[in-house]
C-alpha cells in the first residue's frame, strides 16, 4: 500500500465518522488495522483522529511496523494497548466523541472510556464496509492468490495415488502453495467419498480408493489477500447419480453468477441457485450461497436468504452452491467473482463452468 492509498482510505473513514458526529475512532480488528495502515502484524491497534493516524504496537513488531506502515505515526507501547491509546485520546478529548468498533469487548470499551476520559460511540461496520469495495490492486492480489492456488492443486494432483490419505493430500496442496511464495488462506478441506457430505470436514486418515470421489476446498493468501475455491473430481468410475448431481450444482452456480451485477439483491442470487438445485430433485444446501472475500476469507457482503444487501461494483464474492448426500457424497463448486456495473467477472477461472475432472490414479 502506498501513501496515496493510505490517505484515501483514512479520508473515506473520516468522512463516514463525521456523518455520525465522530471525530475519530479506535480500530481494534486486525484486518481493519491492516487496511488502514498496511501493517500485517498481530496485537496492535490503530487510532484515527481527524486526518491523523497512529499505529500502536509492541517491541515484537516495531521493526515490521516501520517497514510496512504508511501514513501513520508508529508508537511502541510500553503498557497495555488500552493505557497507551487512552494517553493519546486524552489529549484530544475536547475535540468530540470518538468511535470504537462493535467487535471490541465491553470490558475493553469500559477501560478505554474511563482511562481516556472521552466520549465513545459504536461505529458499526464502517471499516468493513469500506473494505468490501476492492481497489484495482486488491483485485490483482486476489487473482494472483487464485493463480497460485491453482498451480499448487495441479502439482499436488500429480502425486495423487490410491492409498493416499485426505490429510496427506491437504498437506501436499499447502506445501505447494508455500513453495510459490504464499500461504494457505485457511486449513485446506479434502474429502474422499462420503466425507464430502460434511461441508467443513477435517481431513483425516480416510484413504483414496480405486473408484472414488474427491472434494477439495482450498485457497491461497498472497500479499494479505485471499482466494477461496472448491473443486470436485472423480477417480476411476463415477456413478451416474454423482455425475447428475455435479451437473445440477454446475448449473446452479452458472445461473447465480450470470445474475451478479451492481444493484442486484444478494438474496435474489442465492434464491436463483437454490431453485436450480430444488428443481433437479436433490436436497438444497443449508449454507449461504457465498460471502465477500479480501483481507479475510469471510467479509461483506453475504449471499444468503435473509440478506438485505444489494451488490455494489467492486465487491468480490464467492459463489458456492452444493449438494450433500450423507453416506454417499458431497459436491460443491466455488469461484470468486468480481461485481461490476455491467455484470460478473470470474477471478478464479476462465471457463464458463468447470467440468467434472476424472482422475486416473495408480
Amino acid at each position: 500500500m502506498d501513501g496515496k492509498t493510505a490517505k484515501k482510505r483514512t479520508a473515506a473513514l473520516v468522512g463516514r465518522l463525521k456523518k455520525r458526529g465522530l471525530v475519530g475512532a479506535v480500530i481494534t480488528e486486525r484486518a481493519n488495522v491492516t487496511y488502514l495502515t498496511g501493517f500485517f502484524g498481530d496485537d496492535s491497534w490503530a487510532l484515527i483522529i481527524g486526518r491523523r493516524a497512529w499505529l500502536l504496537t509492541d517491541s515484537r513488531y516495531i521493526e515490521q511496523a516501520h517497514a510496512e506502515c504508511v501514513g501513520c505515526k508508529i508508537v511502541q507501547r510500553k503498557g497495555s494497548l488500552v493505557a497507551d491509546v487512552a494517553k493519546i485520546v486524552s489529549r484530544f478529548k475536547s475535540a468530540g466523541a470518538l468511535g470504537i468498533e462493535n467487535t471490541t469487548s465491553v470490558a475493553v470499551f469500559d477501560k478505554i472510556r474511563k482511562k481516556a476520559g472521552a466520549r465513545f460511540k459504536k461505529t458499526g461496520n464502517l471499516v468493513k464496509q469500506l473494505r468490501a469495495i476492492k481497489e484495482a490492486g486488491e483485485v490483482t492480489a486476489i487473482r494472483k492468490a487464485s493463480s497460485i492456488a491453482d498451480g499448487a492443486l495441479d502439482q499436488a494432483l500429480k502425486r495423487l495415488k490410491v492409498g493416499m490419505t485426505e490429510s496427506e493430500l491437504a498437506g501436499r496442496i499447502e506445501f505447494e502453495i508455500r513453495k510459490s511464495g504464499a500461504v494457505a488462506a485457511f486449513e485446506t478441506i479434502v474429502c474422499f467419498g462420503a466425507n464430502g457430505s460434511r461441508p467443513h470436514h477435517i481431513p483425516g486418515k480416510r484413504k483414496l480408493r480405486k473408484n472414488d470421489t474427491i472434494l477439495i476446498d482450498f485457497g491461497a493468501k498472497y500479499k494479505g489477500y485471499n482466494s477461496d475455491k472448491t473443486r470436485c473430481f472423480g477417480v476411476g468410475k463415477v456413478k451416474g447419480e454423482f455425475q447428475k448431481a455435479y451437473e445440477a450444482v454446475a448449473l446452479a452456480q452458472k445461473t447465480a453468477i450470470d445474475q451478479i451485477c451492481e444493484g442486484v439483491k444478494a438474496r435474489d442470487i442465492d434464491a436463483a441457485a437454490r431453485k436450480v438445485i430444488k428443481d433437479s430433485g436433490f436436497p438444497v444446501f443449508g449454507h449461504g450461497l457465498g460471502h465477500g472475500l479480501g483481507l479475510e476469507v469471510h467479509e461483506l457482503p453475504v449471499l444468503y436468504p435473509k440478506s438485505k444487501e444489494k451488490l455494489l461494483a467492486g465487491q468480490v464474492v464467492t459463489v458456492e452452491p452444493g449438494i450433500y448426500i450423507p453416506g454417499k457424497f458431497g459436491i460443491r463448486i466455488e469461484d470468486d467473482v468480481l461485481v461490476t456495473k455491467t455484470g460478473p467477472k470470474i477471478l478464479t477461472r476462465t471457463k464458463t463452468s468447470p467440468g467434472l475432472g476424472i482422475l486416473k490414479c495408480k
